[in-house]
Protein backbone atom coordinates (compact mmCIF):
# COMPACT_ATOMS: atom_id res chain seq x y z
CA UNK A 1 0.00 0.00 0.00
CA UNK A 2 3.15 2.24 0.99
CA UNK A 3 4.47 1.85 -2.78
CA UNK A 4 0.97 2.63 -4.78
CA UNK A 5 1.08 5.85 -6.45
CA UNK A 6 -1.60 8.77 -5.68
CA UNK A 7 -4.88 8.52 -8.05
CA UNK A 8 -4.92 11.16 -10.84
CA UNK A 9 -7.66 11.74 -13.43
CA UNK A 10 -10.38 14.04 -13.48
CA UNK A 11 -12.47 12.37 -10.63
CA UNK A 12 -9.58 12.10 -7.90
CA UNK A 13 -9.01 15.78 -8.58
CA UNK A 14 -12.56 16.73 -8.29
CA UNK A 15 -12.24 14.46 -4.81
CA UNK A 16 -9.11 16.08 -3.71
CA UNK A 17 -10.83 19.58 -4.32
CA UNK A 18 -14.71 18.74 -3.16
CA UNK A 19 -13.77 16.99 0.28
CA UNK A 20 -13.02 19.71 2.44
CA UNK A 21 -16.46 21.08 1.75
CA UNK A 22 -17.68 17.39 3.28
CA UNK A 23 -18.47 19.00 6.63
CA UNK A 24 -20.44 21.64 5.18
CA UNK A 25 -22.11 19.47 3.07
CA UNK A 26 -23.07 17.23 6.25
CA UNK A 27 -24.23 20.73 7.87
CA UNK A 28 -26.30 21.13 5.01
CA UNK A 29 -28.27 17.73 5.19
CA UNK A 30 -28.39 18.17 9.14
CA UNK A 31 -30.14 21.68 9.00
CA UNK A 32 -32.62 20.73 6.59
CA UNK A 33 -34.43 19.80 9.76
CA UNK A 34 -35.10 23.43 11.05
CA UNK A 35 -37.14 24.05 7.74
CA UNK A 36 -39.91 21.66 7.79
CA UNK A 37 -42.26 24.08 6.62
CA UNK A 38 -40.30 25.70 4.29
CA UNK A 39 -41.16 24.98 0.65
CA UNK A 40 -38.61 23.56 -1.85
CA UNK A 41 -37.83 27.39 -2.78
CA UNK A 42 -37.04 27.94 1.13
CA UNK A 43 -34.63 25.30 1.16
CA UNK A 44 -32.43 25.55 -1.83
CA UNK A 45 -31.94 29.25 -0.11
CA UNK A 46 -31.41 28.33 2.70
CA UNK A 47 -29.17 25.73 1.42
CA UNK A 48 -27.22 28.96 -0.74
CA UNK A 49 -27.44 31.15 2.68
CA UNK A 50 -25.48 27.93 4.60
CA UNK A 51 -23.03 27.45 1.94
CA UNK A 52 -22.35 31.03 1.27
CA UNK A 53 -21.54 31.93 4.72
CA UNK A 54 -19.35 28.26 5.14
CA UNK A 55 -17.61 30.06 1.87
CA UNK A 56 -17.13 33.94 2.86
CA UNK A 57 -17.82 33.95 6.79
CA UNK A 58 -16.35 30.96 7.93
CA UNK A 59 -12.92 31.51 6.41
CA UNK A 60 -12.80 35.22 8.17
CA UNK A 61 -13.71 33.17 11.54
CA UNK A 62 -10.58 30.74 11.38
CA UNK A 63 -8.45 33.59 10.71
CA UNK A 64 -9.22 35.62 13.89
CA UNK A 65 -8.99 32.22 15.90
CA UNK A 66 -5.86 31.10 14.56
CA UNK A 67 -4.57 34.74 14.86
CA UNK A 68 -5.23 34.85 18.70
CA UNK A 69 -5.20 31.02 19.23
CA UNK A 70 -2.25 31.10 22.50
CA UNK A 71 -1.09 27.55 22.05
CA UNK A 72 1.24 27.88 19.08
CA UNK A 73 -0.53 27.25 15.82
CA UNK A 74 -4.25 26.55 15.77
CA UNK A 75 -4.82 22.65 14.48
CA UNK A 76 -5.33 22.64 10.82
CA UNK A 77 -8.98 20.47 11.87
CA UNK A 78 -10.42 23.60 12.91
CA UNK A 79 -11.39 25.24 9.19
CA UNK A 80 -14.04 21.77 8.80
CA UNK A 81 -15.68 22.62 12.23
CA UNK A 82 -15.94 26.14 11.50
CA UNK A 83 -17.21 25.54 8.11
CA UNK A 84 -19.69 23.18 9.55
CA UNK A 85 -21.22 25.84 12.05
CA UNK A 86 -21.11 28.45 9.98
CA UNK A 87 -22.80 26.68 7.47
CA UNK A 88 -25.28 25.55 9.75
CA UNK A 89 -25.98 28.43 11.48
CA UNK A 90 -26.64 30.13 7.89
CA UNK A 91 -28.83 28.17 6.70
CA UNK A 92 -30.70 27.97 10.72
CA UNK A 93 -30.84 31.53 10.43
CA UNK A 94 -32.48 32.39 6.82
CA UNK A 95 -34.81 29.22 8.08
CA UNK A 96 -36.25 31.01 10.97
CA UNK A 97 -36.54 34.50 8.94
CA UNK A 98 -38.55 32.80 5.82
CA UNK A 99 -40.72 31.45 8.38
CA UNK A 100 -41.37 34.59 10.13
CA UNK A 101 -41.57 36.45 6.73
CA UNK A 102 -43.81 33.96 5.14
CA UNK A 103 -46.30 34.12 8.50
CA UNK A 104 -46.23 38.28 8.21
CA UNK A 105 -46.56 38.36 4.87
CA UNK A 106 -49.70 36.91 5.03
CA UNK A 107 -50.52 40.00 7.44
CA UNK A 108 -48.05 42.23 7.98
CA UNK A 109 -49.99 44.67 9.68
CA UNK A 110 -50.27 42.30 12.63
CA UNK A 111 -46.43 43.52 13.39
CA UNK A 112 -48.33 46.86 14.65
CA UNK A 113 -49.42 47.31 17.86
CA UNK A 114 -49.91 50.69 19.90
CA UNK A 115 -50.79 50.91 23.85
CA UNK A 116 -52.18 53.75 24.94
CA UNK A 117 -53.06 53.62 28.58
CA UNK A 118 -54.82 50.62 29.34
CA UNK A 119 -56.17 50.64 25.53
CA UNK A 120 -53.67 48.18 23.22
CA UNK A 121 -54.95 48.63 19.51
CA UNK A 122 -53.51 46.15 16.79
CA UNK A 123 -53.20 46.99 13.31
CA UNK A 124 -54.17 43.04 11.55
CA UNK A 125 -57.11 40.99 11.59
CA UNK A 126 -58.24 39.24 14.77
CA UNK A 127 -57.79 35.83 15.91
CA UNK A 128 -61.13 33.73 15.05
CA UNK A 129 -61.35 32.95 19.23
CA UNK A 130 -61.05 36.29 20.32
CA UNK A 131 -57.77 35.30 22.55
CA UNK A 132 -55.75 37.84 21.03
CA UNK A 133 -52.03 37.81 20.82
Amino acid sequence: MADTPTPTGGLAEAVRHLAPYAPVMGGAMLSMAFGERLTIRGKVLSAGAGLLMALFVAPFVVDIITAVWPWGDAPASLAPVIGFGCGAFGMTILSGLMQALAKYSKDPLSLVRVQIGGVIITGGARDPDGAGR
